[in-house]
C-alpha cells in the first residue's frame, strides 16, 4: 500500500504483505486539513501488477497518544509496558513498528517546524 497527499512522485510505502489483509496505522497529514490519497499495488504469482486507487481521506493525529509515547521515551517506567504506542513497536511486526515510527516522526517534524516559526515570529 502506497500514499501521497498532493504530489503523486512523492510516495511513501505503508506497508506489504503476502497475506490476503492486514492492517495499517494510517500517517498524519503534513497539516491537520491534509487529505491522503492511497492505492494498493497487488501483485500475483506471474509478477502481474494492478493498482487500485483508493477513496481519499483525511487522517487527523492522535495527539494524545503521541503525547503519551513522548512522555515514556523521556521518563521510562512501568507504563512504558501499558502504552498501546510501545507495545506496537515492540510487537516486532516490521509494517506496523514503521507505520507508528513515520506517524511519530512526522508529528515531531511538524512540532519543531511550528517551534521554529513561533521562535522566529517573536524575534
Amino acid at each position: 500500500m502506497i500514499a501521497w497527499t498532493t504530489d503523486y512522485s512523492n510516495q511513501m510505502i505503508l506497508g506489504f504483505t503476502t497475506q490476503s489483509s492486514f492492517q495499517l496505522r494510517l500517517p498524519v497529514g503534513e497539516d491537520n486539513n491534509s487529505l491522503l490519497n492511497m492505492s494498493v499495488r497487488i501483485r500475483d504469482t506471474l509478477d502481474c501488477i494492478t493498482e487500485y486507487n483508493m477513496q481519499t481521506i483525511m487522517v487527523l493525529p492522535d495527539s494524545t497518544g503521541i503525547t503519551a509515547l513522548i512522555d515514556v521515551v523521556q521518563q521510562p517506567g512501568d507504563e512504558a509496558n501499558s502504552n498501546p504506542l510501545v507495545q506496537l513497536i515492540a510487537s516486532g511486526n516490521q509494517n506496523t513498528v514503521g507505520q507508528v515510527l513515520t506517524s511519530f516522526s512526522q508529528v515531531l517534524n511538524k512540532t519543531s517546524s511550528e517551534n521554529v516559526k513561533s521562535a522566529v515570529a517573536s524575534e
